[in-house]
């Protein structure tokens, strides 16, 4: 049986089904007459309708339509607008159309006022998602706006079409064309009022729509967007079959139910019973919990009634897919702010070109909410794990990773229980071009000052002149680091050694054996700061 609502227009629907935070890009990937494009899902009254731009199509009246899990369906065409804007009547299922749970932009106008910078969405052929950051032109007070890539070596291109843009988290409009110089796209207010007229709704005007949580009966097909209610006994158990996808969290929404109290248990198995998930749930209390399948295949998911009898009901939700997760479109360049989805045993991942001797920021965001844990790891091309850490997303964490060498590393997120959205920011903190610079002479009555980080080396070079003394006083910094100070003559024979903490006051006097050019080295050993070296004369 479907569920339907109610509401005063369907401007709320095409914005509600639209435009929100929550979306990472278009809905779909639309293919036709041999050209690429994107396009978003649009459900009304339980039919799944496709908006794309009509130079998509090409001739063609019918389109092949494939979602970030990389099913494939077909659309025809419904209606094309006096903008190159056109409706397609897809075969999707109603239970595969309902991922735009999408929130109203309150107002465009101020929005563009503000901001000029953006975000655009593409959905690429393996399923991710390609975000590219764009410059704002010209903003048309009702229907265009004109952008152009930040930067320039990174140009629109054929198949972004229909792309969506974000700006300020914020969903602005569709990308309708591209060009050598940017693009124009069309704004979400425009096309919110052409897509409530094309379906016949006046502002007092009652539609029904359908929400595409259906609930399933006990003989249904269930999907892993399916709603389950039922009623179940001690002892009584219920089994559902579900097709999940590898690496593709599914979100379980248990909401509270009253009348008789019951306790009964979730446990999700593989096909040969395996127990994979067993959990136990009160009917009366509200629970939520990701499962993440091992591997594409079909899943046991079994209600065990434990005591009593009472009714349930369980909402399921795709999380994330694994083509988001890990598809081409998570190639970052530096820097950046990647905000995956996490669920236990899920796995993430994002490359970014390293440069050797230059230490990379990440800064993880406390996120409100549900509290999940997850590790990030750093390997590079060869699968070499050089970095591990686990960390709490109700907390605040700062550290930084030194690539050994240039090369593509991959960075890991991966889900250690519960689930939820991670938020990291991702800074270049020095490179080795400042940290062993040309320009890094020093002489007496002069300041060594920089940034460190674990495994990152700075070199300065000094004349010093044999029997004549260096008074060296080391100034206490904010952040805590621990570093290595040593001075090599010419010769590269180490003359000093010794370890600091930048969250310390510390003087030392070296007194050179030779008179030559001696190579002052810092070396970080833990954690990563600042740190300021005033040099004297010491007679």
């Amino acid at each position: 049986m479907k569920t339907t609502k109610t509401i005063a227009s369907l401007s709320f629907i095409s914005l509600l089904s639209l435009f929100s935070p929550n979306s990472y890009s278009s809905d779909v990937l639309v293919s036709a007459d041999f050209n690429v494009g994107q396009g978003f899902n649009y459900l009304v009254n339980g039919t799944c309708y496709v908006v794309t731009p009509k130079h998509v199509l090409g001739d063609a009246q019918t389109a092949n339509i494939m979602l970030p899990t990389r099913q494939y369906f077909t659309a025809d065409l419904a209606h094309v607008f006096d903008v190159d804007m056109a409706v397609l009547e897809s075969n999707i299922p109603e239970a595969q159309c309902n991922r735009n749970t999408f929130l109203q932009v309150s107002d465009l106008k101020k929005l563009l006022d503000v901001y000029q910078t953006g975000v655009l969405k593409t959905r690429l052929a393996d399923g991710s998602v390609l975000q590219s950051k764009i410059v704002i032109n010209t903003v048309d007070e009702t229907e265009y706006l004109a952008i152009k890539p930040e930067r320039a070596d990174e140009p629109f291109k054929q198949g972004y079409s229909g792309s969506i843009l974000f700006v300020a988290d914020q969903a602005a409009g569709v990308l309708l064309e591209v060009d050598d110089e940017g693009g124009v796209v069309y704004r979400a207010d425009a096309l919110t009022q052409m897509l409530d007229e094309h379906f016949g709704v006046e502002d007092t005007a009652e539609v029904s729509v359908a929400t595409g949580e259906a609930k399933v009966a006990d003989d249904s097909e269930v999907t892993t967007n399916s709603h389950l209610t039922g009623r179940l006994a001690q002892n009584q158990i219920k089994d559902h079959e579900v097709k999940m996808l590898e690496n593709s969290p599914i979100e379980f929404v248990l909401k509270a139910n009253e009348g008789n109290r019951m306790r009964y248990s979730i446990r999700i198995m593989d096909r040969r019973e395996n127990m994979l998930l067993d959990y136990d749930f009160y009917n009366d209390d509200p629970y939520n919990f990701a499962f993440t399948p091992p591997k594409s295949d079909v899943y046991i998911v079994r209600l065990v009634g434990l005591s009593s009898f009472g009714e349930f009901d369980i909402k399921m939700n795709d999380f994330a897919f694994d083509s988001e997760l890990r598809g081409q479109g998570n190639t970052i360049t530096i820097p950046t702010t990647i905000e995956p989805k996490v669920a236990k045993d899920s796995v993430a991942e994002y490359r970014f070109k390293g440069e050797s001797n230059s230490p990379i920021e990440f800064n993880l965001k406390k996120v409100p909410g549900q509290r999940f844990r997850f590790k990030i790891v750093v390997v590079n091309s060869e699968g070499e794990v050089h970095q591990d850490y686990d960390f709490y997303s109700d907390d605040n964490y700062s550290y930084a990773f030194t690539p050994p060498s240039n090369d593509t590393y991959t960075i890991k997120i991966v889900g250690l229980s519960s689930y939820g959205t991670a938020n990291i920011q991702i800074d270049q903190w020095v490179t080795d071009a400042v940290l062993k610079s040309p320009q890094n002479v020093v002489t007496a009555g002069e300041v060594i000052e920089g940034k460190l980080a674990t495994n990152a080396v700075a070199e300065y070079r000094m004349m010093m002149t044999a029997n004549a003394p260096i008074d060296f006083k080391f100034e206490r910094q904010s952040k805590r680091m621990r570093f290595r100070l040593e001075i090599f003559d010419e010769t590269n024979e180490r003359r000093y050694s010794g370890e600091f903490y930048s969250d310390d006051e510390y003087r030392i006097v070296f007194t050179p054996l030779s008179s030559d050019v001696h190579i002052i080295r810092l070396t970080g050993i833990s954690s990563h700061g600042n740190y300021t070296i005033k040099l004297f004369d010491y007679d």
